[in-house]
């Protein structure tokens, strides 16, 4: 019986790391990413957040506030204190790829990102991979999503080997 629930414990597993790791063979469309993705609203959490580049890695964590008509700001507590705010008026392409997905309003990401979506046990990702003639593409191989009624984690790979994982916690 313990063999059964360690073999069926062990594919659990396997089923979603492999789910999670094929999210590009999931193409869908922004009209289905809409339907699909639960309505994301206003929210201030806490993020820690990893920057990894040339075989380092830098850690930071602070504080983060959506406001859904308005954008993103994060307020990074340490190692060093600074704010980043990414709103109508400031970094428009961030703005525009936020706020769309919050929004449903997939314009600019429909124009510019090519989309990828897959739901498993109440959680979501959504993922991004810049299209060929997208201002983006010179830069950017993948953004990944994750989250349940909030965005849990985002992922964001550059083509120069560049990687960036934040995690949030909201609403604890």
């Amino acid at each position: 019986m313990l063999k059964y629930l360690a073999i069926l414990l062990f594919s659990i597993i396997f089923q979603t790391n492999a789910y999670a790791a094929d999210i590009f063979e999931y193409p869908a469309s922004a009209k289905e990413v809409a339907e699909k993705l639960p309505q994301l609203n206003s929210v201030t959490c806490t993020f820690n957040q990893e920057k990894t580049f040339k075989n380092k890695t830098l850690k930071s964590g602070g504080n983060f506030k959506f406001e859904k008509d308005k954008g993103v700001t994060f307020e990074t507590l340490y190692p060093v204190k600074s704010t980043s705010s990414y709103s109508t008026n400031q970094n428009k392409q961030i703005n525009e790829v936020v706020t769309g997905i919050a929004n449903k309003d997939y314009s600019f990401i429909n124009k510019n990102f090519n989309l990828f979506y897959v739901e498993q046990s109440g959680e979501w990702t959504v993922a991004l991979k810049p299209k060929d003639k997208s201002p983006a593409a010179s830069q950017l191989e993948s953004i990944i999503i994750n989250g349940q009624t909030n965005i849990k984690k985002i992922s964001i790979k550059t083509l120069n080997g560049s990687s960036t994982s934040i995690n949030f916690s909201c609403g604890l």
